[in-house]
């Protein structure tokens, strides 16, 4: 039976629904890699759990987890070493090992049915100390034989790289900028100059990828890494264009209500329409993690007679209130990651916006140039661009902008009152 789930990723019955978006993803597999985008909160972790859980047929699946990357090395290592893992792939690469350079032989004397955590940890290391002479060369003979392999037996290889957009926050952070131009050249050259007709992969994350992206050639410049007629060589359409996007949408009015009430459910507790009306009405739009927040806090201050007014009490007091602030500090964080011209642009932006409702792209400029002084209408653009990308935003068919979630406007609001700039 399904429980809230506020924090971790929710896997087995506890994740919910999500069935066509995931059949989908499954099709493009079959020949295209993939972007999944969304903001965070949305679920993207929990989807691609879900397809390493519980793989189509023939696919091999690979998770891989990058938040904590900070260089090629330790990417690529992590790679070969889930690999490894897999019992199927691992006995296939001892088959062939002469033709993979990066795996010696006191690697695979350690590779058999089952690897024991202290084997993984002692393969980590051989692997990072070979992989660190010719990483970019020897990387690139390693993954045309798993392609080889997997092809053998008329299967693919699948690899979910869960917060991707981080590993390359982190390069750049660190000041490794021709790493991180080598790095994405390497990428772009695997997938696309080796013809990898059975390798395939998906690229998630809680970073707006493109925003990550769009500050390497400025930070590159800045440096002195590259000249100014070098740029061309980040564009991200060259780098990517290869990958389709999958976009995750909130859930739909129904799948919320089932959603709802099987969350109280789990707590034997039956629930009424209105009820359920007002957890929605309160949310906005049906983000499954905001609703799950919400519901858990109701659970946990139950005394057995729920009302909408009561639900209404938790909302304003709980989950707006400094108790769950810390569940929201995320979305006010990231702003900090635009540079500092549309950090101050985004930040009243949003505050207006939550204090107005909506707001004309015009009347938003001008915000914009009255924080920031500056005219850049292409900074405004690639702002306005972002804050849709990181869920604050949408467009709606009044030509207008307004906050994509209520929630979240109401807790903009509540802590960062807008200024008298309009």
């Amino acid at each position: 039976m399904i429980k809230e789930i506020v924090g971790p990723i929710p896997r087995d019955e506890n994740f919910y629904d999500r069935v066509d978006l995931i059949e989908h993803m499954w099709g493009i597999a079959e020949e295209h890699d993939t972007f999944l985008i969304g903001p965070r909160r949305f679920g993207k972790s929990g989807i691609l759990c879900k397809m390493y859980d519980e793989p189509r047929e023939g696919f091999k699946v690979i998770f891989i987890d990058c938040e904590k990357f900070e260089d090629p090395y330790e990417f690529f290592t992590a790679l070969l070493v889930e690999v490894l893992k897999n019992r199927n792939l691992s006995l296939k690469i001892k088959d062939c090992a002469h033709s993979i350079p990066l795996m010696p032989e006191k690697i695979l004397s350690k590779v058999k049915d089952h690897i024991s955590e202290i084997e993984l940890l002692e393969i980590k290391i051989g692997l990072r100390e070979s992989i660190e002479k010719h990483w970019k060369e020897e990387s690139v003979q390693c993954i045309k034989e798993l392609d080889k392999l997997v092809n053998k037996s008329n299967e693919k290889i699948l690899f979910l790289l869960d917060e991707f957009p981080s590993l390359l926050k982190h390069m750049i952070d660190d000041g490794k900028y021709l790493e991180t131009k080598l790095f994405l050249e390497w990428f772009r050259a695997l997938r696309l100059d080796l013809n990898l007709t059975n390798t395939r992969f998906i690229i998630a994350g809680s970073r707006n990828i493109h925003t990550v992206y769009r500050n390497i050639p400025n930070q590159l410049l800045e440096k002195g890494e590259i000249e100014k007629d070098e740029i061309v060589y980040f564009s991200f359409n060259q780098v990517f264009n290869d990958f389709r996007n999958v976009l995750i949408e909130p859930f739909d009015a129904a799948t919320a209500k089932e959603f709802i009430k099987e969350l109280f459910s789990s707590s034997q507790i039956t629930v009424e329409d209105d009820i359920i009306n007002k957890i929605l009405e309160l949310i906005g739009s049906p983000v499954p993690y905001f609703i799950q927040l919400l519901i858990s806090e109701i659970k946990r201050y139950h005394d057995g007679n729920l009302t909408p007014e009561i639900i209404e009490s938790i909302y304003n007091e709980r989950i707006l209130g400094p108790t769950c602030r810390f569940y929201f500090e995320y979305y006010e964080d990231r702003l900090r990651e635009y540079g500092p011209i549309n950090e101050k642009g985004a930040k009243m932006i949003v505050a207006e916006l939550s204090k107005a409702g909506s707001l004309t792209k015009n009347e938003l400029y001008n915000i914009f140039l009255l924080s920031t002084q500056s005219d850049d209408s292409s900074k405004f653009d690639d702002l306005m661009n972002d804050l849709e990308m990181d869920f604050y935003i949408k467009f709606d068919s009044d030509n207008k902008y307004l906050f994509l979630s209520k929630i979240l406007s109401d807790w903009w609001l509540r802590w960062h009152p807008s200024s008298t700039i309009r």
